[in-house]
C-alpha cells in the first residue's frame, strides 16, 4: 500500500480516482521513472511484449531511468493512453507502486 493514502481511502478507490479523476498525472509530463537495476529488465522485457516503444537512459549502477518526454504523449510508455490504466499494474516498478509517498499537490489521492 502507498505510504500517503488519504486517510480512510482504499485502494481500489485509489485506483478508481487513478484513471477517471486526475486520469494518471504522476505517469503524465516531463517526469522521469527512474528503475533500480533489478526492475529495468522485466520493465524493458514487458516493453517488448506489448509492442511498446521504449526509450531507456541507463545509469552506472545498472539501473536506469525513462523520461517521460521521450514517449508519445509526454508519458509514461505503459500507461495506455485511452483508459489512463497501467498496462503493467501487477508488475510495476517498486515506485510507482509507492506512490504517494507525501502529500502531492494536485494528487487527490494523497488530499493534494
Amino acid at each position: 500500500m502507498p505510504p500517503y493514502l488519504l486517510p480512510g481511502l482504499s485502494v481500489q478507490e485509489a485506483s478508481h480516482i487513478c484513471m477517471n479523476v486526475c486520469r494518471a498525472m504522476c505517469c503524465r509530463g516531463p517526469l522521469l521513472l527512474e528503475l533500480a537495476a533489478e526492475e529495468l529488465p522485466s520493465f524493458v522485457e514487458e516493453a517488448t511484449m506489448l509492442g511498446v516503444e521504449l526509450h531507456v537512459n541507463r545509469g552506472p549502477e545498472g539501473g536506469g531511468w525513462v523520461k517521460f518526454s521521450d514517449h508519445e504523449g509526454e508519458r509514461c510508455p505503459m500507461l495506455d493512453p485511452d483508459t489512463f490504466a497501467c498496462r503493467i499494474y501487477q508488475r510495476r516498478p517498486d515506485r510507482c507502486r509507492e506512490f504517494p509517498e507525501k502529500w502531492t499537490p494536485g494528487c487527490p489521492i494523497s488530499g493534494g
